[in-house]
Formats: structure tokens, C-alpha cells, sequence
């Protein structure tokens, strides 16, 4: 049984990816686990399960920002993951890596957006259809630069509120992904998104065991631009996605525990 979502999830801050709260600071946070229950009842960690994660969306995706003082908006019908894994201390990453500080992060995964179109000052603009060239991409397709995410827990200081979300952040550098459009797109040929996203449960179901979670943007940590960290060309994303395990784990229910 489909269950109800929250609906369109507007942000209106600064910077895009799986968990945010910045390029910095991106380590694995300290008990934190994945927990999958297989069909034998039992409780398996991401340390002991990579279990590969995918996303199908909810409500479309829309990151909507201001170019060359256009108003710019990216519609995408469809959104995956490639090469997402469950991983030991909360990460999602194809790999693990220990860095130069001893501390763990994950490494080698995509998101990938597809049936994307390019509205610009309202109007529908095909001279700007986005198209990926790597051998993953294709007309009308989005993909980020590689990426991980870690599952964090966020306390809001004004109420306290305890938020279990996922941080998602570049393996290297602050360009989450790179928007490539055609010549002759008065907006130019590559559009750089800049920043780091978080996702939160938005049914807050983010500790229960169940087959697919329903996530959106979280406003308080992400952080979005695009071609520029400056206030004109601060992004909004909108949308939501069901996320569920896949291959020989799917069907199986799931639930992240930030520690």
C-alpha cells in the first residue's frame, strides 16, 4: 500500500547532494548504522549487508535559480542512484575510504536525473534541453560528479527537535554536479551546481523498519548555487523520491540509526 506523502518540499538556501551541512566536516559520524532486516527476521548492518540503494521518484524534481539574471528552471521526470551502497558508520558510497585523518567516508556514487527540461523567464526553452555526454548520460539527463552520503543526526537549536538526515557531498571539491547544454542556450554550455544536500525522511519514519522511505530535501542544511556561491544565484530544489534497497536485497525493510 502506497502511503501518503508530505508534498513538494521548497528550499530556499544554498547548496546540493544524500546529508549537509557543508563541504567540511564530512566524516562518518561515530556509531552511527544502517540496519536491514532479512528474511530470516535477523538485523544486519550496512557493515555487513552493502546493500545497494535506489531512488524512484515521488514528485519531480525542480532546481530553479536565477542565470545571467534569467530565471532558470531544471524539470526532471526521473531521478536514480548509481552505484549506492549501504555502508559501515552510516555511509552510502560504492566504497570506503580511510583519509588522511584516520576518519572514514565513503567514495564513488552518482545521482543520476533524467526527462529534464529547461524553462527560462516561464517559458519552455529546448535550445536548453540538458544533456550529459559520458557514456552514463544522454539528452535530457543530469548526473552529479561522484559523490557519498553519511547519516547524521541534527538537533534544531531553537526546539530541540532531533532530525535523523542523510548528508550527501562531493568526493572532492564543492561542484556537485555540472549541467552540460547545448550551444547556442543563452545560458552558456555548463552550468555548475555548487554545494551539498541533505535528505530527511519526510514521513519522519527514518528509524522504523520498512520497505521504501519517502525523502525530500531538508531546508536547515542544504545549501545550493549555481555558476556562483552569491546571493543572485542561490537555488531552490523541489521534489521528493521513495528510496528502497535493490538486487538481491530488495523487498527487504530498512531503517538508519544516526547514533
Amino acid at each position: 500500500m502506497t502511503r501518503s506523502r508530505l508534498g513538494l518540499l521548497g528550499l530556499c538556501v544554498m547548496a546540493l547532494g544524500l546529508m549537509a551541512f557543508g563541504a567540511t566536516g564530512a566524516q562518518a559520524e561515530v556509531g552511527a548504522k544502517w540496519l536491514i532486516l532479512t528474511n530470516l527476521k535477523a538485523i544486519k548492518t550496512g557493515a555487513e549487508l552493502h546493500a545497494s540503494v535506489q531512488l524512484k521518484t515521488d514528485v519531480n524534481s525542480v532546481l530553479h535559480s536565477e542565470i545571467l539574471k534569467i530565471k532558470t528552471l531544471f524539470l526532471c521526470t526521473t531521478i536514480e542512484t548509481l552505484n549506492a551502497k549501504l555502508q559501515e558508520e552510516g555511509i552510502i558510497g560504492n566504497t570506503v575510504v580511510t583519509n588522511a585523518l584516520g576518519l572514514k567516508e565513503g567514495r564513488g556514487s552518482k545521482i543520476k536525473f533524467s526527462g529534464c527540461t529547461t524553462d527560462l523567464n516561464g517559458v519552455p526553452a529546448p535550445e536548453c534541453t540538458p544533456e550529459d555526454k559520458s557514456a552514463e548520460g544522454g539528452k535530457g539527463t543530469i548526473l552529479t560528479k561522484l559523490i557519498h552520503g553519511l547519516l547524521k543526526l541534527h538537533v534544531l537549536a531553537s526546539d530541540e527537535v532531533k532530525d535523523d538526515v542523510v548528508k550527501i557531498l562531493p568526493d572532492e571539491g564543492e561542484i556537485l554536479a555540472t549541467i552540460s547544454l547545448p550551444a547556442g542556450c543563452p545560458e552558456g554550455t555548463s552550468v555548475p551546481v555548487i554545494g551539498a544536500l541533505t535528505l530527511k525522511d519526510s514521513e519522519n519514519l527514518a528509524l522504523t523498519h520498512i520497505v521504501e522511505h519517502l525523502v525530500e530535501a531538508f531546508l536547515p542544511l542544504t545549501e545550493l548555487w549555481t555558476i556562483s556561491k552569491t546571493e543572485e544565484h542561490r537555488a531552490t530544489l523541489l521534489g521528493s523520491a521513495w528510496a528502497r534497497l535493490t538486487g538481491e536485497h530488495e523487498g527487504l525493510k530498512w531503517s538508519g540509526d544516526p547514533n
